[in-house]
């Protein structure tokens, strides 16, 4: 990975039709600290120096046994790291970008049979993959498809919303779009805090500060995920991980792309929440939260402290806060829902055809308004 390659990346993550924080190299490119990133590959689309199209892949075996293998957008680092999986395709040459990148992996030496996961069931890129398939020979069988949190602008009605953020002020917070159960809970919840620290709550932008990210692996490790028994998920347990973190943080902080929103109540701190922002749009990275007061919610709270800095500090047009399904109770501090699809395709060779036509319930991938297809562009695919 060359420097300009990595502009080339960027400017790609930058005009992508569908933002991805998590194939943005800013993200990615560090993950070589990490020893579960060993394999992972880049697929790029290039023409003229441009970058149009970009995923991340490994390789894996489609079942135990079995002699056909697969390119996969999960593996030991995408799966648990990265949220979202769809490639980066520039604006403009979605179709044609999208069919050279799906038809060239056998070129490259990739399986022509590629598990595609999290990748969005509307919107953009559901559509060129229609039109894809449609004008193609391609198959796509539909594995599993899950529905996740999501915020549009449109969606949250803020507080105060023609103030500036200070970087310390009194708690904002935006719950126009919770039901009345849920407001009621959440002024249950900020009495609790207040009660329990002695203090008001207070909001400070900590986006700039160096040493919050010192102070947030301190918080992270003090909870449960500083338990080896109980998963060591804390970043401090692995000086890898730490690495990893430290590095993802100063990137975006460097361009102004780092969001730290920290909620506090009576000077101690009570949650500290990482927003990154990729192609103009918002998404969530890591959070904490002081687990000695989790009886009164202070990462549900924070949270939603967090999604009214990202509208009031930014003019993102959305928030992804990355929540994987299975963690329905903090969605609902989000007022949007999106379905996200596990797709499997059969991009060339017989093998791989065969392989799918035999999964349950195998089927061509249709969907209604496909666009016209776009002129062929030639391709470099590395």
């Amino acid at each position: 990975m060359t420097e300009s390659d990595a502009q080339a990346w960027r400017r790609l993550a930058d005009l992508a039709v569908e933002p991805n924080m998590f194939l943005d190299p800013r993200f990615l490119i560090p993950s070589r600290a990490r020893p579960e990133a060993d394999g992972l590959q880049i697929v790029v689309v290039e023409e003229g120096g441009q970058w149009l199209a970009a995923l991340a892949v490994t390789t894996k075996e489609v079942a135990n046994g079995a002699l056909m293998r697969a390119a996969t957008t999960g593996g030991p680092f995408m799966t648990p790291h990265a949220d979202r999986h769809h490639p980066l395709v520039r604006r403009g040459y979605v179709v044609a970008a999208l069919t050279a990148l799906l038809r060239g992996m056998t070129s490259v030496g990739l399986p022509g049979l590629i598990q595609l996961q999290r990748f969005p069931a509307e919107g953009p890129l559901a559509e060129a993959l229609a039109e894809t398939v449609e004008q193609t020979s391609m198959l796509v069988h539909e594995r599993r498809r899950e529905v996740t949190a999501f915020a549009h602008r449109s969606s949250v009605t803020l507080p105060h919303a023609d103030a500036t953020p200070a970087p310390a002020a009194g708690l904002v917070l935006a719950t126009s779009h919770l039901s009345k159960s849920g407001r009621k809970q959440t002024g249950r919840s900020v009495r609790g805090l207040e009660r329990a620290t002695g203090g008001p709550l207070e909001v400070r932008d900590r986006s700039a500060d160096p040493d919050v990210d010192e102070e947030f692996l301190d918080l992270q490790v003090s909870g449960w995920k500083g338990d080896h028994e109980q998963g060591g998920a804390a970043l401090r347990l692995d000086p890898r991980h730490e690495q990893w973190f430290r590095e993802v943080a100063s990137r975006f902080r460097r361009t102004g792309d780092l969001l730290v929103t920290e909620l506090t109540g009576g000077g101690k701190t009570l949650f500290l929440g990482y927003v990154l922002r990729s192609g103009g749009a918002c998404f969530g990275f890591l959070d904490a939260y002081a687990q000695d007061h989790a009886r009164h919610s202070p990462g549900t709270i924070g949270r939603n402290v967090e999604l009214t800095q990202v509208f009031r500090a930014t003019d993102a047009p959305f928030y992804d806060p990355a929540f994987d399904a299975r963690y329905a109770a903090a969605a609902r501090t989000y007022p949007d829902r999106r379905t996200q699809v596990d797709l499997l395709i059969a991009t060339r060779g017989l093998t791989a055809r065969t392989v799918l036509r035999a999964a349950p319930l195998a089927r061509r991938w249709r969907s209604t308004g496909a666009r016209r297809h776009t002129p062929g562009i030639g391709v470099v695919l590395t």
